[in-house]
């Protein structure tokens, strides 16, 4: 996986505006306070782990740093396990990891160690079924307000869930759940809105296919949290007015 990919695959989306914003020593709160937000996603080229702490439940914006002997790894299929690098933004601090492994029904394994209590040192989670992503077709033109985009993978009906995120910049962000992996969705003419300012610009956009398999969070993490591991497929377009 090259490192503009590797890239991509961070969920930004779940980082909220940078005001009001606050973190927290991790040698301040016990684990008992922590929600945990652990991902492992992959384009079919190795795999990123993400884990993001916070103090006050899914909500907070309070983002807690490793700090003292803390310390946040991750492993694949009972390997070795592999330490998490500090990446920050302001006071939104986050743990990613790059792995090799990226076949279906690689178990991976968050550890969060520390002395202060027993940590959280088993929250797993198992990568779905790979697919492709199979239309639109790549660099084609779609208008957001006068053509239905329709979006098609394959192989589908799995039992996991879906998610289809439409990003660019012209345009405000579309995400939305699908039920029962159909293997089609329709975005529908004039789903996609456009900010003040921006109706009448074209853009490039993205649009990301992720195929989610719940895991199972360790319950020494008292404030609770998600974790998945996921499957990812992108198609860029062109998006007009």
């Amino acid at each position: 996986m090259n490192t503009t990919t590797r890239l991509a695959l961070i969920p930004i989306l779940i980082f909220p505006a940078l005001v009001g914003c606050e973190s927290i020593e991790s040698q301040d709160i016990l684990t008992s306070g922590i929600y945990a937000d652990l991902t492992v996603i992959t384009d079919g080229d190795g795999a990123r782990a993400q884990a993001i702490l916070r103090s006050g439940g899914a909500t907070s914006n309070t983002f807690v740093q490793l700090t003292g002997d803390d310390d946040l790894s991750v492993s694949a299929d009972g390997g070795e396990a592999v330490a998490m690098s500090e990446q920050n933004l302001g006071d939104i601090y986050s743990y990613t990891a790059d792995l090799d492994e990226d076949a279906a029904g690689t178990e991976f394994t968050f550890a969060f160690t520390r002395t202060i209590d027993d940590g959280a040192p088993a929250s797993t989670a198992v990568l779905p079924e790979p697919f492709n992503a199979t239309g639109p077709a790549e660099d084609s033109t779609a208008s957001r307000t006068a053509d239905d985009i329709t979006i098609t993978w394959e192989p589908s009906g799995s039992a996991d869930d879906m998610e289809l995120k439409v990003h660019g910049d012209c345009f405000i962000d579309l995400s939305v759940p699908i039920e029962g992996d159909p293997g089609t969705y329709v975005v529908e003419a004039g789903t996609i809105e456009s900010p003040d300012g921006t109706a009448d610009q074209a853009c490039d956009a993205t649009i990301t296919i992720m195929r989610k398999r719940s895991g199972s969070l360790d319950a020494g993490f008292g404030e609770g949290g998600v974790i998945y591991a996921a499957q990812s497929r992108e198609i860029k377009i062109r998006m007009d007015p």
